[in-house]
């Protein structure tokens, strides 16, 4: 994952729920071994995240 990456939370694209999109804003390493900043819909700031609870939306959308 990469800054500009749109990102959904992992768990939301196996259930039938709607789906949290969020943008990656900043990579690096914070407390509790996160390692994006999510930007996401409706918030005014970016929280950190672990990107191994996230999927990149464009995945979601490709046919596999």
């Amino acid at each position: 994952m990469q800054v500009g990456d749109l990102v959904t939370y992992y768990f939301q694209h196996v259930r039938d729920v709607a789906m949290d999109v969020g943008l990656i804003v900043e990579t690096g390493k914070w407390t509790g071994n996160a390692d994006v900043k999510v930007l996401w819909t409706g918030s005014p700031e970016a929280v950190t995240q672990k990107s191994a609870h996230l999927k990149l939306v464009k995945d979601l959308l490709t046919p596999s």
